[in-house]
C-alpha cells in the first residue's frame, strides 16, 4: 500500500530526504510531493488523490508557522478519508522571536481538526548548541531513521510471530486518541551487533543482543523538550538482524515489562534489517495539556 509523502518548505524537505534515504522506504514506492513558495501543490494534491485509489495514509512534513498552506492541505486529504500524520518542526523558544511561537500554536489549532498525529521535532533539544543550525542534518536524520523504523515495523513480514505485528492502522490509534489527535515524542538508540570484521566475514557470530540498555538510553533522546518519561500510549519498534529473530533472541516479555512501566498501553513491532545493527526506537503519545513545551507556546500566544 502506497504513503503519501508531502515536504512543505525547508523544514519539510529537510527531514523528508534523509527518510527517502533509507532502501526500505523507497522501496515501498511512496508518493512523494515537495513544496516551495510559487508550487501550485493543491493541483498536485488533486491530480494524485484522483490517479491513487487506495491511498489511506498521508505524512506532511512542515515547520509549524513556516506556511498558512498546511490546514488547506490537511483538510483537504481528511476530507477525502487519509489519516494524517504531520511530522511538525517546533520552533526553539530561545532561538526565534515570540510571534513565530505564537504562529506555530495557531497553526496546531488550525490543524487538530484535520490531523490524527502530530510528531513533533522540537528544536528547543539543540537551541543550546552553539551554532545549533549546524546541527540541524543530523538532528533531522535522527527523526529520519525513528520514522524510517516505524514505516519498516509496519509493513513487516506477515512470517513473524503475531505479537511482534503491526499494521499502520493500528499504529495510528496507539498515536492518538480517537477523535482527538495525539502529540507524539520520538526517540531511538542503535549499536552494532557486529564489528568491522563482521562486515568482512559475515560468517562471524553476532554480539548478545542487550535491549534492555538500548531501551534505557532511548529514553533520554526524546525530540520534544521536556516530555515527560511516561505517556498513555506508546509504540516500540524493533529493528535487528534476522538471526536474533530466528533464534529467538528478541524477549518480548522484557520490553513489554520495561514500557509498561513509561506507558499505560503498549504496542510492540518486530523487523529484520541486513545491516549489522540493532535499534530500538519508541513513539510517545500525549495530550497535549501533558507537554509542557506546548503548554509554554499556548501561554505565550494569550500574553
Amino acid at each position: 500500500m502506497p504513503y503519501l509523502f508531502i515536504g512543505i518548505g525547508n523544514a519539510g524537505g529537510a527531514i523528508l530526504e534523509p527518510l527517502l534515504a533509507y532502501k526500505e522506504v523507497k522501496s515501498a514506492k511512496p508518493i512523494v510531493i515537495k513544496h516551495q513558495a510559487g508550487n501550485d501543490i493543491d493541483n498536485k494534491i488533486s491530480a494524485t488523490l484522483k490517479e491513487t485509489k487506495d491511498l489511506k495514509f498521508a505524512f506532511l512534513f512542515a515547520g509549524l508557522g513556516d506556511s498558512n498552506i498546511m490546514p488547506r492541505i490537511a483538510e483537504t486529504l481528511s476530507g477525502q478519508g487519509l489519516k494524517v500524520v504531520l511530522v511538525a518542526v517546533l520552533p526553539a523558544e530561545r532561538r526565534e522571536k515570540k510571534e513565530v511561537l505564537i504562529d506555530a500554536y495557531y497553526a496546531m489549532e488550525n490543524l487538530k481538526e484535520h490531523v490524527n498525529t502530530f510528531m513533533l521535532v522540537d528544536n528547543q533539544k539543540i537551541a543550546h548548541l552553539p551554532n545549533y543550525t549546524d546541527y540541524f542534518p543530523r538532528y533531522n536524520r535522527y527523526i529520519a531513521s525513528c520514522l524510517a523504523d516505524l514505516l519498516i515495523g509496519t509493513s513487516q513480514s506477515e512470517s513473524l510471530l503475531g505479537e511482534m505485528q503491526l499494521s499502520m492502522d493500528d499504529a495510528l490509534k496507539a498515536l492518538s486518541f480517537g477523535d482527538m489527535p495525539g502529540y507524539v515524542a520520538l526517540s531511538r538508540a542503535s549499536e552494532l551487533t557486529k564489528g568491522l570484521w563482521g562486515y568482512i566475514f559475515p560468517f562471524l557470530m553476532h554480539r548478545p543482543l542487550d535491549l534492555g540498555t538500548l531501551l534505557h538510553i532511548a529514553l533520554d533522546k526524546l525530540s520534544v523538550s521536556n516530555a515527560p518519561i511516561g505517556c498513555d500510549k506508546s509504540i516500540t519498534a524493533i529493528q535487528v538482524p534476522e538471526y536474533y529473530i530466528k533464534n529467538k533472541k528478541v524477549d518480548n516479555g522484557l520490553i513489554e515489562e520495561f514500557m509498561h512501566a513509561y506507558s499505560k498501553e503498549i504496542h510492540l513491532t518486530v523487523a529484520s534489517t541486513k545491516r549489522n545493527i540493532a535499534a530500538v526506537t519508541n513513539l510517545f503519545t500525549y495530550k497535549f495539556d501533558q507537554l509542557e513545551r506546548l503548554r509554554e507556546i499556548r501561554r505565550l500566544a494569550y500574553e
